[in-house]
């Protein structure tokens, strides 16, 4: 995989989900990789009246941005059992352009929460969506607990079996071509 790119779908510039990514991309540093922010390309809420207006350029420049990945690292923050409103919108508007705007390109969510399951309730709800929007399903990652499994000094996960249970599922991603 030459090019992946990652980003949070979460607009909280104190993000334990961004900080998860931040960790995740330490483990790739001999791949290409893309780390965007969701919040550089914000738009206003999804409506097809605004659609009606144009596509906002942020989304199209997303979208073009989408073209040049051969795979996707999404951290995304659990709202309520629920993907946040910040990235549901955004999927909302990439996907005026092309319903499959991962072009059949692997794309690994992983999410993280102070509570035990990290997340993982709404992982299964977007990994199921996954090849409506056009991508390869691969395994998820949730990491529970992040204060207790986190090193916010070192930006790391610091639970060696929850490293290595995000090792594992680094390696199933990449090997998905």
């Amino acid at each position: 995989m030459r090019k992946i790119i990652m980003f949070s779908g979460s607009n909280n510039p104190k993000s334990i989900n961004e900080q998860l990514l931040s960790a995740v991309a330490q483990k790739l540093n001999d791949k290409q990789v893309e780390k965007i922010k969701l919040t550089d390309y914000n738009t206003p809420i999804y409506s097809q009246k605004i659609e009606l207006e144009g596509i906002p350029d942020a989304i199209k420049k997303l979208f073009q941005l989408f073209t040049t990945a051969d795979g996707f690292i999404i951290s995304s923050p659990e709202h309520n059992g629920l993907p946040s409103a910040f990235l549901k919108n955004i999927i909302d508007w990439i996907s005026v352009i092309d319903q499959r705007f991962f072009n059949d390109k692997p794309v690994l969510f992983i999410s993280t929460s102070p509570g035990k399951v990290g997340g993982a309730t709404h992982l299964e709800l977007l990994n199921n969506l996954v090849p409506l929007w056009g991508g390869k399903k691969t395994e998820s990652y949730s990491l529970g607990s992040f204060n207790d499994n986190f090193s916010k000094e070192e930006q790391t996960i610091s639970n060696s079996s929850e490293d290595a249970k995000i090792d594992i599922v680094l390696k199933a991603f990449l090997n998905n071509k």
